[in-house]
């Protein structure tokens, strides 16, 4: 069956919310598309800005004095591409990104591309035309603390320059500090194996943080599941999902990635099931360490720490098999 209309999914790889216009931007996989859709007044239709791209994995949306600019991370073209407002082509950045899985623009316009390939994430300089290695050993496989594998999704800390990697085949989060030879795990099991419980992870796809708090938020795919990490905790705790893969509210199949919107509620892509969730926060209370050292109380965190049953973001965006709306 066709998914391709303005009100369907098929397959949505990777979500970006840009804040400052509150828009949802969707990298519909299996239409080889980017879908955009304003979450001020919904319902709504969604838009195609981009068409015409081969696997899409992941979306940037950076702010520009004449309009927003998109970066896609393109798996089946091995690169990066940005499109400026009005674009009808994109245009390569940086150099070479072999089965491209992730991208991330930092203040400076330093583009940032995970290669899962190459098992390493590389940082690109506009202004030097310079491409380098931040995170694991360009074509090195492995576990160790200075390796990645097959990494995934990233997320970068603008003050401080710190990377987080979504190192998908060895089941955790890899957090490295600008110019360190290493990574630390701040989510998963060091020793890359995967599980179910909460020390693990399986497959994990995307991370987002939270600068203030260092709030670790996790797709879990293979286990199909949001998880959080407290700072320093040794495990961590299910916000979304966890319930198997499934089609009802509760439930999620292959989740892909997550985003936050302005007022700290989360937003999956839940990929198989072709749709687009939105968890709402029901309140915003102090982040406690899960682990038994200390009673230290952290700061409030500015993101969502405790959210309702899952609802539907946009009607339209949950679209079943025989026509109707869930």
């Amino acid at each position: 069956m066709s998914l391709n209309k303005a009100d369907q999914l098929k397959e949505p790889e990777a979500i970006f919310i840009h804040k400052k216009t509150n828009t949802l931007y969707v990298a519909d996989l299996g239409n080889e598309r980017i879908q955009m859709f304003s979450l001020n007044k919904l319902p709504a239709m969604g838009t195609t800005v981009i068409f015409n791209i081969t696997y899409p994995t992941k979306i940037y949306v950076d702010d520009v004095i004449n309009g927003e600019t998109i970066y896609v991370s393109l798996e089946g073209e091995n690169c990066v591409k940005k499109w400026t407002k009005e674009a009808t082509h994109g245009v390569k950045v940086g150099g070479e990104c072999l089965y491209c899985s992730s991208v991330w623009v930092d203040k400076e316009k330093n583009v940032y591309m995970a290669s899962a390939a190459k098992h390493c994430v590389f940082k690109w300089s506009p202004r030097t035309n310079i491409t380098t290695v931040v995170a694991g050993r360009e074509y090195y496989a492995g576990s160790t603390s200075d390796n990645l594998n097959s990494p995934e999704g990233i997320y970068v800390d603008e003050t401080s320059g710190t990377v987080y990697v979504a190192d998908y085949a060895n089941n955790r989060i890899q957090k490295w500090l600008k110019n360190a030879p290493n990574g630390t795990t701040v989510a998963g099991l060091s020793t890359s194996a995967k599980g179910s419980d909460a020390e693990s992870l399986s497959r994990p796809t995307a991370v987002w943080v939270d600068d203030e708090t260092h709030v670790v938020y996790v797709t879990d795919s293979s286990n199909e599941r949001i998880q959080r990490w407290v700072y320093n905790a040794s495990m961590g705790d299910t916000i979304a999902g966890g319930l198997g893969d499934g089609d009802k509210p509760d439930q999620l199949d292959q989740p892909n990635d997550l985003a936050f919107d302005n007022n700290g509620n989360l937003y999956v892509s839940d990929r198989l099931n072709g749709r687009v969730l939105m968890f709402k926060i029901i309140h915003n209370d102090p982040c406690f360490p899960t682990s038994t050292a200390g009673t230290s109380i952290y700061k409030m965190a500015t993101v969502t720490l405790a959210l309702q049953m899952v609802t539907w973001i946009i009607r339209w965006i949950v679209y079943n098999q025989i026509g109707q709306y869930a």
